[in-house]
């Protein structure tokens, strides 16, 4: 099943992908809504303290905002934690110069307003938006960086966001709040890496690395392709929660320094696809685990190793090696089309309430949790 196949029952009209740019007639009809803020003058949002850190988040009380041109103001269901937001509200996430005052890159609400000039949504649809906004389709260009929500554009970590127009995706109806808000950067870099990249097909052999929000929904997409998947992680309990979930093999690579070489014996001679969701520092145990051919896609973007990766194998086995940053906002509809066709639902292994925000990235800097850390505003 190639990624026409998988998405063949479940493919997103092109009304679903939405985009700015109305008719002159619209422009002047202005901001729509359907239940416009007068009651809801004033609202809560977490802000990103100076300096930055987990323990500064700080909860406050402030004018509801209104959606500009182009843009359009959610009401915030819920919203979901990765390993970049931390970075982010550390104060050492390495990209965007201008950094945004509220944090988190994914999300799902209902619009609540829709501001000028903005075309194909309107108040009461269920949105979610991928977190490069500028990327709608095509090739990536660094300058997407630029608009980044939740790192240069505030994110979705707030009763009502304001978000770009051009980012938004409908969500299908089987596709849940809680499930679409945790898609925009796990989701969308796996899909991204197995279908775009890859070419994933089945009966073809994948690794990932660890039991976050990559390697989960990385596992689930594939095993929906008809693969095969081998799962690494440090602790037997999270392996097995991975099998439980679908994965056919799992190494445990503390236990097994040269876990690579290990994958590839278990697999009868190494594995087509890696998600290389660490980096450099296990780049060389990701080749020696390839078949011939393979492909590994970087994904994370770890500390650099005391010594620089050896790369064993790309030469000799042709291995092709691609670095990737999420993905646009055409992949995500993609995305979302395939869960509802395949009736998906992403890992969800602790959720906490809105206030509760310091408390869930306190878990996720723990790194004890499986899938994603979820927060319900409502």
């Amino acid at each position: 099943m190639d990624r026409r196949s998988f998405l063949a029952t479940g493919a997103v009209s092109s009304a679903a992908i939405i985009g700015a740019g109305a008719t002159a007639a619209e422009a002047t009809a202005g901001a729509t809504s359907a239940a416009a803020p007068r009651n809801r003058a004033r609202s809560r949002a977490w802000q990103i303290g100076n300096p930055p850190s987990i323990g500064n988040l700080q909860l406050v009380n402030r004018e509801t905002p209104r959606p500009g041109r182009g843009e359009v103001l959610v009401r915030v269901v819920a919203s979901s934690i990765n390993a970049r937001d931390r970075g982010i509200v550390g104060g050492f996430f390495p990209i965007g110069a201008l950094k945004a005052a509220i944090p988190l890159s994914e999300g799902a609400g209902e619009i609540i307003e829709v501001g000028a000039e903005v075309s194909g949504v309107k108040a009461g649809d269920r949105v979610t938006s991928c977190h490069f906004p500028a990327w709608v389709d095509g090739r990536w260009d660094p300058t997407v960086y630029e608009r980044d929500i939740g790192n240069t554009l505030d994110g979705w970590l707030t009763e009502y966001a304001v978000l770009p127009a051009t980012g938004l995706v409908v969500l299908p109806e089987l596709v849940s709040y809680e499930s679409a808000a945790t898609l925009a950067s796990s989701g969308v870099t796996a899909w991204h890496a197995l279908f775009e990249i890859a070419r994933l097909r089945p009966g073809q052999t994948v690794l990932t690395l660890g039991t976050g929000g990559v390697s989960t929904i990385g596992l689930q997409l594939a095993k929906a392709a008809g693969a095969r998947v081998v799962v690494t992680s440090s602790r037997d309990e999270k392996l097995a929660r991975m099998r439980e979930l679908g994965a056919d093999l799992t190494v445990n690579y503390r236990k097994d320094a040269a876990w690579g070489s290990r994958v590839a014996e278990m697999t009868g001679g190494g594995v087509d696809v890696v998600l290389e969701n660490v980096g450099r520092p296990t780049l060389d145990e990701s080749m020696n685990a390839c078949a011939p051919g393979a492909c590994i896609i970087m994904i994370g973007t770890g500390p650099m190793p005391k010594e620089l990766p050896k790369m064993p194998g790309i030469y000799q086995k042709n291995l092709l090696l691609k670095a990737i940053s999420n993905g646009s906002r055409r992949m995500f509809a993609d995305l979302l089309a395939a869960m509802a066709a395949a009736r998906l639902e992403p890992v969800i292994d602790k959720t906490f309430a809105f206030t509760e925000a310091i408390a869930a990235f306190r878990e996720m800097e723990a790194g004890d949790h499986i899938g994603k850390v979820l927060i319900k505003h409502a």
